[in-house]
């Protein structure tokens, strides 16, 4: 008799599905995120905002559903050792010019990884060191009567303020390339991220 659920048959998935329902929580939240800060910083209806109340509203919630995933992420990444295929190793910081060969279209022989190329593991590792600077620089300027040192450390609240943008427009950045490693590299690792399995 055939399988009724075949996908419970095939081994080890590539993504486990804690890695896949925190992905698709935080991604969401990065990207709301984006789009309402941008919003807040200069108001335009082109980013899909009614009035500021709207975008500050989506920009609360948005914000501590980052804040959970994220820390529920690093907690799985730490427990499940998962962040040793996301962070580079020697041997991929040594392999990025033969990377960047490829994807500059300096040649159209497309070298093989593990898992992840130096690509994503620097997208990825962008993201870990960036979404804790936008989080402190935040809540820094959200609450600033009770969450006052990173405002002092920075010197004060336009500082915080400037630091929190230029975090924004880096992660922003780090997105795009994140979005186009992903459309670009297999279409088959890019369902895995939905279904667990190329």
């Amino acid at each position: 008799m055939k399988n009724p659920l075949p996908s419970l048959t095939k081994g080890k998935p590539r993504h486990p599905w804690p890695a896949r329902l925190l992905h698709w929580s935080y991604a969401p939240a990065v990207l709301v995120c984006i789009l309402s800060g941008f919003y807040i910083t200069k108001p335009s209806r082109l980013r899909g905002f009614k009035n500021m109340n709207s975008a500050r509203k989506a920009h609360f919630i948005a914000q501590y559903i980052l804040i959970c995933s994220y820390v529920a992420r690093v907690y799985y990444g730490y427990m499940t050792k998962n962040y040793k295929e996301i962070f580079p190793s020697l041997t991929d910081v040594l392999r990025m010019p033969e990377f960047l060969k490829y994807e500059l279209f300096l040649t159209s022989k497309k070298p093989k990884y593990p898992k992840y190329n130096p690509g994503q593991k620097t997208v990825y590792t962008s993201f870990a060191l960036l979404i804790p600077v936008q989080i402190v620089t935040g809540l820094g300027l959200y609450i600033s009567n009770k969450f006052q040192k990173p405002a002092a450390l920075a010197g004060g609240l336009n500082p915080l303020r400037k630091l929190h943008y230029l975090a924004s427009v880096a992660i922003s950045a780090m997105a795009a390339g994140h979005i186009y490693f992903a459309l670009t590299d297999s279409l088959k690792k890019l369902k895995s991220m939905f279904t667990g399995y190329e």
